[in-house]
Order: C-alpha cells, then sequence, then structure tokens
C-alpha cells in the first residue's frame, strides 16, 4: 500500500482540531472518516503512530477505531510546516519531481517552502 502525503497531512489537522478535553476522555479516529478506503486510513493512522507523529492511548478498538492520545511534538512541528495550502502546493510539487519521500525530506522541503515565504534564504539563519 503506497503512502499518501494528502491523507496524512489530512489526518494531522483532524486530530489537532480535536479538542483537549474530548482527547483526554479517549476520543477516537476512525479509519472511516478519511477520504482514503478504511483499510488506507487504519495503515496510514498506524504509520503516523510509528513515526511518532501521534500519540494512540492503547491498541486499535474492536470497531476498528483508534483510541487517540494526542499529537506529538514533532507531529505539530511536521504539521506547522505543512499547513499552509500554499507551501503544501509547492512542497508536492518539488518532491513529485524526485520520484520518492521520506517524511524528514517532506519537512525539509516545506521548511525551506516557509522560509521563502518569510523572505529568508540560508544568510539569514
Amino acid at each position: 500500500m503506497k503512502r499518501s502525503l494528502d491523507l496524512i497531512r489530512e489526518i494531522l489537522i483532524a486530530i489537532e482540531d480535536y479538542e483537549p478535553e474530548r482527547i483526554s476522555s479517549l476520543q477516537t479516529l476512525s479509519p472511516k472518516d478519511f477520504s482514503g478506503t478504511e483499510a488506507e486510513n487504519y495503515h496510514h493512522i498506524k504509520m503516523l503512530r510509528d513515526a511518532g507523529l501521534i500519540d494512540l492511548a492503547g491498541q486499535p478498538l474492536l470497531s476498528g477505531d483508534f483510541p487517540i492520545s494526542g499529537m506529538t511534538m514533532s507531529g505539530h512541528d511536521f504539521l506547522d510546516a505543512i499547513r499552509d495550502q500554499g507551501v503544501w502546493d509547492k512542497t508536492k510539487n518539488r518532491l513529485s519531481k524526485a520520484g520518492g519521500w521520506t517524511l524528514d525530506l517532506v519537512l525539509a522541503v516545506a521548511k525551506e517552502e516557509l522560509k521563502r515565504r518569510l523572505g529568508l534564504g540560508l544568510q539569514d539563519l
């Protein structure tokens, strides 16, 4: 199963949108709620957990839903880098030329796009 950058972004945005008091009561994240197939969504949620971008409060429930406990600092950093639609579109365009990607590469390219938006070059850092 291929990874989808758009699906990863969609899931992270949804997790961030949960209210903290709902997360503390074990809000669940359903693989049925996203744009991929249920199997793709399930797989991507697990990959986000394995990558250390989100925290889950245990294993998937019998319903197939995931009890989430929130997003990690790395998850917040990653989402902050790719949140803006313009930055996201430019990041995906640049990555498409590479023919493949890693989360670290996505983050690096997105950071470069953010720096360009701010008018910062490497000499400014």
